[in-house]
């Protein structure tokens, strides 16, 4: 029998079922199919992550389902969550003649453009979590207080009274040099100041890195944490610059793009405080930054131009969010909506996703797919917005949650969205943006991983520790309250109030109203 596609916004058509039987040809278990992204369901305590869960019973009669192999198209606008500053919307406005001044002053409403002292950064590399430091440099390096000779490396292990123990090897892995021990836990290049040639650069023994400034080793807690302190300056032009945007756009009329890039990512950089030993990470988390490898002079143009700038809103530098594309509209929050003419450029602007009634279900964990409906949006833009509500009902639960939830779950690239029945041929094709281009959107409470979660994870011992190995992704809670991920022995939960902190599965059922009920 032949279906028509459901023409109405933001809502599933459903098809009548006899539970256990199917009435029509085609319908297959949900469960045939696994979804596409990865994401597990979850499966403790008959909680649905990220919502308000209601279980409904097993007793028999008519319900409603979609076959398992049924296409929907999600189309959008925008890649990101579109707080703040649209990257590609920067470059339109750059190519339109803006300058980043006038750039940042639109997107960054209720700020003023101030300039502060150029101040030092400590920023945590998340990779070299729990490893000891082990750092060498082409043209020597300083650690307590001894000078060691170009090619040599210095290995650290930190101590509980804040100082390391020490010791230089020939090369990274040759006989020892010497070894002591060193009041304060840091390796210094042979020169501390700006803007220092690349030979001087300390490099990771273990993969080559090459960063600017001194590179220590800390304790948080009983675990080690590797962390590179360095001119905020000397951090914008190591990669975080010419990471978050492309440096090619000064050679197509956007150089003030990068230049208002530059302002952004320096007032986010100064206004983060992630903890007493680091103010920020390098990863999506904080800021994506990789060491001096990256650097280009049209980047490090911008970070020299704009030298010490930053936003302020009351005297305090503003913590300055963005993303790839707004899709035409900043999504608000900290700082007003705005329409983005400029984000016309953008690879994408509108984009299409198609996924089965199966993938959605198991997405949501929800069972067979029954109904997909969004709730509320944000009322800014086409379409009437970002969606900012959804209602996922399947066989075996009805969640609601946040659009920004349900983004990550079905793996959109962002939450202003319609989803139609069927593989539409008229919406257009998801277009990949430039693989170096700002794909990154700065999300620190988003779909991203919790820094956190993770280092309570890590103090805890990791896979080998107390909670054992993770069950699923990290989630959101209801309204956007915090996140959480379950491990095999235990949850870590996270707020702003509250930190992380470490509990059992069953404080679920204090944070997600309705989970576990047989309504």
């Amino acid at each position: 029998m032949s279906r028509q596609p459901n023409r109405r916004r933001g809502r599933i058509r459903r098809s009548r079922i006899i539970v256990g039987r199917p009435l029509r040809a085609g319908w297959k278990p949900a469960v045939a199919r696994a979804a596409t992204l990865g994401l597990a369901p979850a499966l403790l305590i008959g909680a649905t992550v990220g919502g308000i869960a209601h279980v409904r019973s097993g007793a028999p009669g008519v319900e409603q389902a979609v076959a398992a192999d049924t296409p929907f198209t999600f189309s959008g606008h925008g890649h990101g969550h579109g707080r703040g500053m649209g990257q590609w919307g920067a470059y339109g406005y750059a190519q339109d003649g803006w300058t980043a001044e006038r750039i940042v002053g639109h997107f960054y409403g209720g700020t003023s453009l101030g300039t502060v002292d150029v101040a030092p950064i400590a920023v945590r590399l998340m990779g070299q979590d729990d490893v000891p430091l082990a750092v060498y440099s082409d043209a020597g390096l300083v650690v307590a207080g001894q000078q060691v000779g170009p090619g040599d490396a210095a290995h650290l292990t930190p101590t509980a009274d804040g100082g390391a123990d020490v010791v230089v090897t020939a090369g990274c892995s040759g006989e020892v040099r010497w070894q002591g021990r060193a009041d304060l836990p840091w390796v210094d290049p042979v020169d501390l100041g700006e803007d220092r040639p690349g030979n001087e650069h300390l490099k990771l023994c273990a993969d080559g890195t090459a960063y600017r400034g001194a590179i220590g080793v800390v304790l948080d807690g009983s675990a080690a944490r590797t962390v590179n302190r360095l001119s905020v300056e000397d951090y914008l032009r190591a990669a975080v610059v010419p990471v978050e945007s492309l440096p090619g756009w000064a050679d197509t009329g956007g150089a003030e793009a990068l230049r208002a890039q530059a302002i952004a990512a320096r007032s986010y950089a100064l206004a983060e405080q992630r903890h007493e030993k680091w103010q920020t990470c390098d990863t999506q988390s904080c800021q994506v930054y990789g060491g001096s490898a990256k650097e280009d002079p049209r980047t490090d143009d911008a970070v020299r131009t704009t030298r010490g700038m930053v936003l302020l809103k009351d005297g305090k530098v503003v913590r300055t969010e963005f993303s790839a594309s707004t899709g035409g509209y900043s999504a608000g929050g900290d700082f007003p909506s705005v329409e983005d003419l400029g984000d016309k450029v953008a690879p994408n602007q509108q984009w299409a996703k198609t996924l089965t009634a199966g993938e959605i279900g198991n997405a949501f964990g929800v069972g067979e797919l029954q109904n997909f409906e969004v709730l509320t949006r944000n009322n800014l833009g086409a379409d009437g917005g970002r969606v900012t509500r959804v209602r996922v009902v399947g066989a075996d639960r009805t969640i609601e949650t946040t659009g920004a939830e349900a983004r990550a779950k079905l793996g959109l690239r962002s939450d202003w969205f319609t989803v139609n029945e069927g593989a539409e041929s008229a919406v257009p094709p998801s277009t990949p943006a430039p693989e170096t281009g700002p794909e990154v959107a700065i999300t620190p409470f988003g779909t991203d991983q919790s820094p956190a979660i993770q280092e309570k994870y890590n103090e805890l011992g990791g896979v080998t520790g107390q909670l054992g190995s993770p069950v699923g992704p990290e989630l959101m809670l209801p309204d956007e309250r915090g996140k959480f991920r379950v491990f095999t022995n235990g949850v870590i939960l996270w707020t702003p109030e509250f930190g992380a902190q470490v509990f059992d599965a069953s404080i679920l059922r204090q944070w997600l109203p309705g989970t576990g009920s047989a309504e």
